[in-house]
C-alpha cells in the first residue's frame, strides 16, 4: 500500500486529528490505556522567518496504567527531522511547567539518532539518594510536577517487525521501501488485518494519493529544504559540541569512578 511518509508534519498531523489513531499511537507508545484524550495546545510550528519547522501537539489525556490505576496527564508530542528542530525549542517544555498543574509525559518522534541503539525507549526520571546511589521506591507528587517522563521513537534505527503491536506501529515510520525520490512516499510492503494499524494506513494512503494534502506535503518539502539551507551546517556544529561535551562528561565520570576506587583502596590500606 502507497502511504505518505509519518514522519513529515502534513501526514503526521492527520494521524494526531484523528481521535482513534492518536489514541491508540500514544497508548500504544506509552503501554497504557487512553481513557480520553483532550487536545489542550493547537499544533505549534516554530516559524523561522516565514518558514515552518517542527509539530508539536498537547493533550490533556486520562490514562491507566496496571502501576499507578487511572491519572490525569498532559501527553506533549513533539516530531522533529533533524537535531536543530529540538534545540531550537526546547524552551517550549520549560514554559509548560511555569502554569501545568497536571504531570507532563513527552513523546518524540525522531527523524534522526540519538544515543541509544534503540528504535524507542523511555527516559524516566527516578528518585536516588545522594549519599548511598540507592533507587528510592517511592513515589512523590511534588518531584512529578517539577520532572517528566520522555518516550523516544528514532525513526532511523526502526526494522520491520511485526512480533507485537508495538512493533507493527513502529514499522509504519520505517524509513526505507521510499517510491519518490523525496522520500515523502512509501511503499508498505506488509499487509495486516489489525483493525487499529490498517486505520492509521489508510490515513497516510489518503494523505498520499489526495490531491490538496499532496500539495501541502510538496510545501512543507520545500520548507524543510530552506531550513536545511539556512540552519543545517549551525545545526551540525551544535550537535558536534553536544556530542563532545558528552564523551567530557564520560571520561570526568570515568575518573570520579577511578577516584572513588583509590579512595577505598587507601582507607583498606590505612585500616590494615
Amino acid at each position: 500500500m502507497l502511504i505518505a511518509n509519518p514522519i513529515y508534519d502534513v501526514a503526521f498531523k492527520r494521524l494526531m486529528e484523528n481521535d482513534r489513531v492518536a489514541k491508540f499511537l500514544i497508548g500504544t507508545i506509552l503501554d497504557c490505556r487512553i481513557i480520553s484524550l483532550e487536545p489542550s495546545t493547537q499544533e505549534r510550528t516554530k516559524i523561522v522567518g516565514d518558514q515552518m519547522t517542527l509539530y508539536r501537539k498537547d493533550f490533556v489525556a486520562t490514562i491507566e496504567t496496571e502501576e499507578e490505576g487511572e491519572k490525569r496527564v498532559i501527553i506533549e508530542m513533539q516530531k522533529a527531522l533533524r537535531p536543530g528542530d529540538i534545540y531550537r525549542f526546547r524552551e517550549y517544555l520549560g514554559g509548560e511547567y511555569t502554569h501545568s498543574k497536571l504531570p507532563i509525559i513527552a513523546i518524540y518522534i525522531l527523524g534522526f539518532n540519538l544515543s541509544a541503539d534503540s528504535p524507542a525507549f523511555v527516559a524516566n526520571p527516578e528518585l536516588r539518594d545522594l549519599s548511598t546511589n540507592e533507587i528510592i521506591n517511592t513515589r512523590d507528587s511534588f518531584v512529578e510536577h517539577l520532572t517528566h517522563k520522555a518516550y523516544f521513537v528514532q525513526t532511523q534505527r526502526i526494522k520491520q517487525n511485526l512480533s507485537t503491536k508495538l512493533d507493527m506501529l513502529l514499522s509504519i515510520f520505517e524509513q526505507s521501501n521510499f517510491v519518490s525520490r523525496d522520500k515523502t512516499m512509501i511503499n508498505i510492503p506488509f499487509e495486516t488485518q489489525d483493525p487499529e494499524i490498517k486505520e492509521i494506513l489508510q490515513v497516510l494512503h489518503y494523505v498520499a494519493v489526495d490531491k490538496d494534502t499532496r500539495k501541502e506535503l510538496d510545501d512543507e518539502l520545500y520548507y524543510q529544504r530552506y531550513v536545511e539551507q539556512t540552519f543545517g551546517e549551525k545545526d551540525r556544529e551544535i550537535e558536534q559540541k553536544n556530542e563532545q561535551l558528552e564523551k567530557q562528561k564520560e571520561i570526568l565520570s570515568q575518573k570520579d569512578e577511578e577516584i572513588k576506587k583509590l579512595k577505598k583502596q587507601l582507607e583498606g590500606m590505612r585500616r590494615n
